[in-house]
């Protein structure tokens, strides 16, 4: 300063002062420059401010924005973990109910095979207890058609046919069938020999009984063939011609070359007359001639078929008559006259 007013007062005034205004100018352009920076700062400042007020509301938006969608992110999550709590709970419940549909199953199942297998057990016990009892039944029945006496044996073959022998082993049913066709062939032969004895001694009723026996025993056809001869003569003698009939037509038409088929013939020509078979009869006995026209009994067959003639032409004359004309009924009386 004091330099200044030393140029100031020196001679060099003028140029100082000079030097001054241009100074004064220059600091003037400075503040100006200076004022101008400043107003433009202030500017930049507002401008500054502004733009941090309009961050600070997006940022608080953002923020509100954030939160809410962090809340919706809760409820999302909250959502979602209810959801899967659900499938979860819902998923265990279907296998639960998918393992105890299963074990009932299985549980049904077993309990089925169990009562199959209690079945079959049930049925294999009495099956069992069948087979021991049928056993016992035939080893009774063998026991009686061997140790029993005589004719008592066929007691044994009566069990025999009642006895099932379904539950018996192939060997045990044969041995039983064995032993009963030789009873019977036994018992019917002795039976068959006793009958011819009474045929022989003109006993028909021991012959009638003691053949009967034997065709019970299921005896060869030849043998049945033999018997019913014997049977069918002891009838037409005991005068049982329905009896008879049948057996004779037996041995007629099964043994056409016995010696005694002629007699048989004779027999059963009687048999069809006394039971009015009069056709059959006279069939028989004409078939008997021409078939035997030598035989021993020829006349008898002769006498036979006249009989028998007679009786069917008695028959038609019978069936032919007219019958009796019934008497005419009596005239109707006549009326009085009227008084």
């Amino acid at each position: 300063m004091r330099e200044e007013a030393e140029i100031t007062a020196g001679p060099n005034r003028k140029m100082s002062m000079a030097a001054a205004e241009v100074k004064s100018e220059h600091d003037s352009k400075e503040l100006s420059e200076i004022r101008k920076e400043v107003i433009e700062a202030r500017n930049l400042v507002i401008k500054t401010d502004n733009l941090l007020k309009n961050l600070h509301a997006e940022v608080k938006a953002i923020g509100k924005r954030h939160e809410d969608l962090q809340k919706r992110q809760w409820i999302s999550s909250g959502v979602a973990y209810v959801l899967f709590a659900a499938l979860c709970i819902g998923g265990a419940v279907l296998v639960g109910s998918a393992r105890g549909s299963s074990a009932s199953a299985e549980r049904e199942r077993l309990e089925k095979t169990v009562a199959e297998l209690s079945g079959q057990l049930d049925k294999q016990r009495a099956d069992q207890t069948a087979i021991q009892t049928s056993q016992r039944s035939a080893n009774e029945v063998y026991r009686l058609m061997t140790n029993l006496p005589g004719d008592e044996r066929l007691k044994g073959v009566d069990e025999l046919v009642k006895l099932d022998t379904s539950r018996l082993t192939q060997l045990e049913r044969s041995a039983l069938n064995d032993k009963a066709a030789q009873l019977r062939r036994e018992i019917g032969d002795s039976a068959f020999e006793r009958g011819k004895a009474a045929f022989r001694r003109n006993e028909m009723k021991s012959t009638i009984e003691e053949m009967t026996r034997f065709v019970a025993m299921n005896p060869p056809p030849e043998q049945l063939l033999d018997a019913s001869f014997f049977l069918g003569v002891a009838y037409n003698n005991e005068r049982k011609h329905d009896q008879a009939v049948p057996l004779l037509a037996r041995f007629v038409e099964g043994d056409k070359k016995s010696k005694t088929r002629d007699y048989a013939m004779l027999l059963l020509a009687q048999s069809y007359q006394e039971t009015n078979q009069l056709e059959k009869a006279l069939s028989t006995v004409q078939e008997a001639l021409g078939t035997y026209p030598n035989s021993e009994f020829a006349p008898l067959m002769r006498s036979r078929q006249s009989s028998v003639r007679r009786q069917k032409a008695g028959a038609s004359e019978a069936a032919a008559a007219p019958a009796q004309a019934p008497a005419p009924a009596p005239a109707a009386a006549t009326p009085a006259p009227a008084p």
